[in-house]
């Protein structure tokens, strides 16, 4: 018995060895606030991004979020920064981008993407109309409202 207890301690200090810190997200109110909710209860919610150990030469992003509307219908969006302007990418591809928080308004998502990509920021969708819209957030400010944003995580 102590060896099979040693041996699943040895394994969960690896995975933390292997993670680096959390990072913040910021809440943001850049595309308005979604009926039934103040400024401040909005930007109250917290989240954090932290990388897990690699797989495939894949980064393993894990969000962590608390404050999200109870059993709301969140999306990831991976954003790249051009010359000709930004383009939103579903993070970790359709249906891995998409989630649903808890009654509590917390939820867990773990996305996998290409260790070479091209994004700079990440943000975080809900959508007021309980829907994901595919390969596009949804209007912006109407139906989908930005609730994070921030720095795209990058590995030490």
């Amino acid at each position: 018995m102590k060896h099979k207890v040693l041996t699943t301690m040895t394994a969960a200090l690896a995975v933390v060895a292997m993670s680096v810190p959390a990072a913040a997200l910021e809440a943001v109110t850049e595309t308005g606030v979604p009926e039934g909710f103040t400024g401040d209860q909005w930007l109250a919610a917290q989240a954090e991004v932290q990388f897990l150990e690699p797989e495939n030469n894949n980064h393993v992003i894990q969000l962590t979020a608390e404050g999200l509307v109870p059993q709301g219908i969140y999306t990831i969006w991976a954003v790249e920064t051009g010359l000709f302007g930004m383009r939103a990418h579903p993070g970790g591809g359709l249906p891995a981008n998409t989630f649903v928080a808890d009654r509590d308004g917390e939820a867990t998502r773990v996305i996998t993407v290409e260790a070479d990509n091209p994004y700079d920021r990440m943000v975080i969708a809900y959508h007021a109309d309980h829907r994901t819209h595919g390969e596009t957030p949804g209007e912006m400010g109407e139906v989908t409202f930005q609730h994070f944003a921030g720095a795209w995580p990058q590995p030490e």
